[in-house]
């Protein structure tokens, strides 16, 4: 126990000897985190929007009015034709134009169709689904409601439409991106602590100070465990860190426990330090452990660990390689306890895979620890 105490107690002292590197994993982590909330956050709202009103109507104001009055779109111009219209979004002053051509209510009244011209800026695929998405649900409100007043004109009373929806989304009522994608994020910038544990071990390798510390009577695992903790409790500092970054800055709900949260973060940092200690121990050099771990905290999780992409759309293949992942199970419970707020035990087989993959990872590198040096 002593040396084990002895060995945690001289990481601890590196890492206060260097506060750069610990800021770097604390506080640069958090920014990392909002900056990429920022930036892989998919919400778009606002969108500058330029309308031509050449039917000088008071039903084709209204029309038109429904896309100024919509949170989704951000009305900067009434324009005086279709040229100055386009005009605007070739400049990129806005991403989208409407144009309601003359005689949009008389061929309304009469039940004729009316091609109303929707000018989209292209250049970002994912906005301009957006844009169109939002386009289209706003007009075909507007033309029930036309159906409805010609029928009502014909003397058909009909009630109440025989369909009405009744939506409730659970967990996530604003359907805001930024509440799903931050919980999966924290599975990304919490591997910055298993990455320092890994640039640490390689560094004692590297100045040769690996094999002074074998020759003494410490044992390897006692070594990988007082290298390890100290890194554990800094990535379970980052997760109360995380935490309130997206509580106060991006409004994301909390409604599970602490105590569970710290749980599976635990169990997830298990797993990442394992990784970090065995990567660390098959290479000599900091740089290749940096290439390496850098390499394997972030493009899997990105890709394969259903942040940004669920699983149930990738094909099978590519299913069952991103459940080899830790962080893909991390996702799922940092999910369910911030937005569903239920505990890890109703992800027992996530959190039982975190766990076995901490134990079998760590142990791994004890055994080729051993190997190397024996």
């Amino acid at each position: 126990m002593r040396c084990f105490l002895a060995v945690m107690g001289k990481e601890l002292r590196h890492m206060l000897r260097d506060p750069w590197a610990l800021a770097t994993v604390t506080v640069g982590a958090a920014l990392l985190m909002v900056l990429m909330a920022y930036t892989f956050s998919a919400d778009v709202a606002h969108v500058p929007l330029v309308v031509v009103d050449g039917d000088r109507s008071s039903q084709s104001r209204a029309y038109l009015t429904r896309f100024a009055n919509d949170r989704f779109f951000d009305l900067r111009c009434w324009a005086q034709s279709h040229e100055e219209a386009r005009g605007w979004v070739e400049s990129g002053r806005a991403r989208v134009a409407i144009i309601v051509p003359p005689g949009f209510t008389a061929s309304t009244l009469q039940g004729e169709r009316v091609p109303v011209q929707i000018i989209i800026d292209g250049t970002d695929p994912n906005t301009a689904q957006q844009i169109l998405g939002n386009a289209e649900a706003l007009s075909a409100s507007f033309s029930v409601e036309l159906l409805e007043q010609r029928l009502a004109r014909a003397g058909w009373h009909h009630g109440s439409r025989p369909v009405e929806f009744r939506i409730r989304a659970l967990y996530n009522p604003s359907l805001e991106e930024v509440n799903s994608v931050l919980p999966g994020l924290m599975a990304i910038v919490l591997a910055m602590p298993a990455l320092s544990a890994a640039l640490s071990l390689a560094r004692e390798r590297e100045q040769g100070s690996l094999e002074g510390l074998m020759a003494t009577p410490i044992r390897r695992y006692q070594l990988l465990a007082g290298k390890v903790v100290p890194y554990l409790f800094v990535g379970l500092l980052d997760t109360f860190l995380f935490t309130l970054v997206g509580v106060l800055i991006f409004g994301v709900p909390f409604r599970g426990s602490v105590a569970d949260l710290v749980l599976s973060s635990g169990l997830f940092l298990l797993a990442n330090l394992g990784i970090g200690l065995l990567i660390s121990s098959l290479v000599r050099t900091q740089m290749a452990a940096l290439i390496i771990a850098g390499f394997l905290f972030v493009m899997p999780p990105i890709n394969e660990a259903g942040i940004f992409h669920p699983l149930y759309a990738m094909p099978s293949g590519a299913r069952i390689q991103s459940l080899l992942w830790p962080a893909t199970h991390y996702v799922v419970i940092a999910r369910g306890i911030f937005l569903k707020g239920v505990g890890v035990g109703a992800f027992i087989l996530d959190a039982l895979f975190l766990l076995g993959a901490g134990l079998l990872l760590n142990g791994l590198a004890v055994w080729r620890l051993k190997k190397k040096l024996a």
